[in-house]
């Protein structure tokens, strides 16, 4: 079997070769390098590499812009930018796609309408032609031929334009995307490290060599240190403020201003030595496996890691995938007894309803055909059991992904209803600008399918400190000291995570 033939299709673990296992060859860089100098666009030099944890690539690369994604099918670890795509206002997410496809086809940028999809056509080309090709393991292929470990976008954007213009969020912007200089990619059975260069850029053939020795021994292996500094001062918000912040919105679901407000409570840590990332993200794996694990740090900017358990959503060709997360109760150990408790609360089966219709409207304005269950299904997590409705719809035109999460985002889970008037409130009453918490992280690809994660369960650490958020959904009849205590659960999955025990 030749690399092109790894890659392109799947290779259960038991048959992989010595090769798709092994670390990193020069030799497979240096020939990618030498196509790269000659053709035109970029290039995209794949070495096989051995399988492991994104927070062992984070412990070596910890000081460089980094993106990193774990989900249960897909690890992404993106070090570095060969391109940087930003977005502002009510444009940003227009102005990334048309962004993306400058880059995807080789073209200058003609404005900032959305496009539909991206195509590369690669396969109706040489390998050499085209606006980009694939060096596998020292042999040239097509950039289709990357398969699973092919060009990714990896980023998210603010809760809401503006909502990180100052700190801790500085320098994330309204939306940021980055194509990686390097991506680390595994689908737990194989691996690959792939490096997007130009032609200008393979002629720094030495620095490419002296950032996969860095490489080669974060894929070497080793234990990472969960441990974090000892606590030195915890700082949750007040309760008094929080039950104010519930009751101005009862008030204003009673005036009739609205059904629904997600309001977000944040809690301060401040440790006696600098976070570890590496560490954070090894203690969610282990911890919260069935969340998605991500970690986004743009250049000079601090860090959002978050262990998200709600899919925004996912676009697989004409497939569209969206979970509606709304409604919970905290999980006690005694499952049986937490469930009937959630189905029997009339007031949960309200607010998870309000996110039920949203998702169904958004995506049938966007052309799908929609199916979803009647009743929602129990989604029980570590701390938390949550109403859960899964979304499965068919788009009859294509359309980017982040089309479609400019559309659904921010759902009644994380927003509130009707949705402006819920932003409004939120960027006018919140003590502390929510930033990137509950916002679209993730990826796409050149073609415009891709997976958008909510940033719940998260927070963003800079130097020793770290700023924790926690929501609630607040409705008629919600009462502050239960949604306090709702926050409190759902902090413990970052507070546990960086050892602090409350």
């Amino acid at each position: 079997m030749n690399p092109t033939e790894q890659v392109g299709r799947h290779v259960p673990a038991t048959t992989r070769t010595d090769a798709v296992a092994s670390i990193p060859d020069w030799a497979w860089l240096e020939a990618g390098l030498a196509i790269a100098a000659r053709s035109e666009g970029l290039t995209y030099v794949a070495l096989p590499a051995p399988v492991l944890a994104a927070a062992a690539i984070v412990d070596e690369l910890r000081d460089q812009p980094i993106v990193s994604w774990t989900s249960a099918d897909l690890t992404l670890v993106g070090v570095g930018i060969a391109r940087e795509l930003r977005g502002t206002g009510r444009a940003r997410w227009a102005e990334v796609i048309a962004a993306a496809h400058a880059i995807a086809t080789n073209t200058p940028e003609v404005g900032d309408e959305p496009r539909d999809t991206m195509p590369t056509r690669d396969l109706e080309l040489e390998p050499h032609s085209g606006p980009s090709r694939a060096v596998i393991a020292g042999e040239l292929a097509p950039t289709v031929a990357l398969g699973f470990a092919r060009p990714r976008f990896l980023g998210g954007a603010a809760f809401a334009p503006g909502a990180a213009d100052r700190a801790p969020w500085t320098g994330f912007g309204d939306a940021w995307f980055a194509l990686p200089r390097w991506t680390y990619v595994h689908d737990g059975a194989r691996a690959f490290l792939v490096l997007a260069v130009d032609a200008h850029d393979a002629a720094s053939a030495a620095r490419w060599r002296d950032e996969l020795a860095i490489f080669r021994a974060a894929l070497a292996g080793g234990v990472i240190d969960r441990k974090q500094p000892p606590l030195v001062e915890l700082g949750p918000a007040p309760a008094d403020e929080w039950h104010r912040q519930v009751t101005d919105i009862t008030d204003a679901i009673a005036r009739g201003e609205c059904s629904k407000v997600v309001a977000a409570r944040t809690c301060s840590v401040q440790l006696g030595g600098p976070v570890r990332a590496a560490g954070l993200l090894a203690a969610l794996d282990d911890r919260h496996a069935e969340c998605v694990r991500v970690m986004i740090k743009p250049p000079g900017a601090g860090a959002l890691i978050a262990a998200s358990p709600e899919r925004l959503v996912r676009r697989d060709g004409d497939l569209v995938l969206c979970d509606a997360l709304a409604g919970s109760v905290a999980n006690t150990g005694d499952l049986a007894t937490a469930t009937a408790t959630l189905r029997a609360s009339a007031k949960d089966r309200r607010e998870h309803d309000l996110v039920v219709h949203a998702i169904r409207a958004a995506l049938e304005d966007a052309g799908a055909t929609v199916e979803a269950a009647a009743e929602p299904e129990i989604r029980a997590l570590r701390h938390v059991l949550h109403l859960h409705t899964p979304f499965r719809a068919t788009l009859r035109t294509p359309r980017h992904v982040l089309e479609l999460a400019a559309r659904l985002h921010p759902t009644p889970a994380v927003g509130g209803t009707p949705q402006d008037v819920a932003t409004d409130w939120i960027r006018s009453h919140e003590p502390v600008a929510r930033g990137w918490y509950a916002s679209p992280v993730g990826w796409f690809d050149l073609e415009g399918n891709g997976e958008l994660a909510v940033a719940l369960r998260s927070g963003v650490i800079a130097g020793n400190r770290a700023q924790l958020w926690a929501g609630a959904g607040i409705v008629a009849g919600s009462d502050p000291e239960r949604e306090l205590a709702e926050t409190e659960i759902k902090l413990r999955a970052m507070l546990g995570a960086l050892g602090v025990t409350t």
